[in-house]
């Protein structure tokens, strides 16, 4: 349905099936924009944040990548939406180049998320040596990698997707029984039954490993440290577990809502105009809703589960950084800083106290 939708249902359908039917048409036509909203600011501070950030890591270089994707997602969707709204003439190329564009990056984003959860697990099961097993370098050809699956799996789209009247796109009448007994069922476990799968699978032997290896570290340390580290340790891992289990929980709230539709979608047959057929238009218009949400909020999950990502945005956001800067330099100029940075040591050399950076 579109705008000229609205017309079209004076005179034609009941009036309580009605007001379903503008619900679902208002909430297709303006709900990305809220989701532009909310989501590309977000997304853009996530970037920002990270860049900011004094220390690159193979998280932080996901969680950039990851919020450049879904901008790209949102971006890509409103277009796509707002050219057929206004029946804007795209074409056969169009509509193939816009559908891949749309099902690759939505898709492309639920497996960073996957990835992200892979990295962090190789993190917790072997702390000492996943700076070998997962640089920045082989993070990034692992996105790599996953892009040019996604890209093979969406590619079909380039031959089996045309365009009926230069402005609606449809499929090939030769591919309709492919679309609807083949593709259903790849399309839904690729975009969410699989990395969801994983990512609770991932989520489980993320938490079993942090026990394991809080216990070994407890019984390695002397006592005299056993309390520092246990502490220490346990807020550690207490973040990584609700931040990995907060964004499992959301995606999977988000995103299986719309796989069920469209598996039901192959058997729910209804009559125009009825009111189970607004019922099921209305329907399909939140689930889009939600799963399109997914790639808004992540920022917003970090900011609340990730301590030291919400202590950086907050310091970036209220220049605190270079107010300690500022006061440093202030301080230096004073005969105490001079003489609390340099002393001599017993043998007439100079020994320099160095700054750590606030940890951010």
């Amino acid at each position: 349905m579109n705008n000229s939708t609205i017309d079209d249902l004076n005179g034609e359908i009941q009036v309580e099936n009605k007001a379903l039917f503008l619900a679902g048409i208002y909430l297709n036509n303006y709900y990305l924009w809220v989701i532009f909203a909310i989501g590309f600011p977000g997304n853009c501070a996530s970037v920002v944040t990270i860049i900011r950030m004094q220390k690159l890591t193979t998280s932080t270089f996901y969680v950039a990548f990851l919020a450049v994707v879904d901008n790209l997602a949102i971006v890509q969707k409103l277009l796509y939406l707002q050219l057929t709204l206004h029946g804007v003439w795209i074409g056969s190329v169009g509509c193939k180049i816009l559908n891949f564009l749309t099902l690759f990056l939505v898709t492309y984003s639920n497996w960073i998320l996957v990835a992200m959860a892979v990295e962090r697990f190789v993190a917790v099961k072997y702390p000492l040596k996943i700076s070998v097993f997962w640089s920045i370098k082989r993070a990034f050809v692992s996105l790599i990698a996953l892009g040019v699956i996604m890209f093979g799996v969406y590619s079909h789209l380039f031959w089996t997707f045309t365009s009926v009247n230069g402005i609606d796109c449809g499929m090939f009448i030769e591919y309709v029984r492919f679309y609807r007994d083949i593709w259903y069922w790849i399309n839904a476990a690729v975009y969410s039954i699989v990395p969801c799968s994983l990512l609770l699978s991932l989520n489980v032997l993320i938490i079993r490993a942090i026990k394991i290896s809080r216990q070994q570290r407890i019984e390695m340390s002397v006592e005299s440290e056993k309390t520092q580290t246990t502490g220490k340790t346990v807020r550690q891992d207490r973040q990584i577990t609700v931040m990995l289990m907060t964004v499992t929980f959301v995606f999977v709230i988000l995103t299986v809502p719309r796989t069920i539709y469209v598996v039901v979608d192959l058997f729910w047959t209804v009559e125009y105009g009825t009111l189970e057929d607004a019922q099921k238009y209305l329907i399909n218009q939140v689930t889009f809703f939600l799963c399109d949400s997914n790639h808004a909020i992540n920022f917003y999950l970090y900011f609340i589960t990730g301590r030291k990502f919400r202590r950086q945005f907050l310091d970036l956001c209220m220049c605190r950084k270079r107010k300690r800067q500022a006061q440093n330099v202030t301080k230096c100029h004073s005969v105490s800083c001079t003489t609390s940075v340099k002393a001599e040591s017993r043998n007439g050399s100079k020994t320099n106290r160095k700054f750590k950076p606030v940890a951010m």
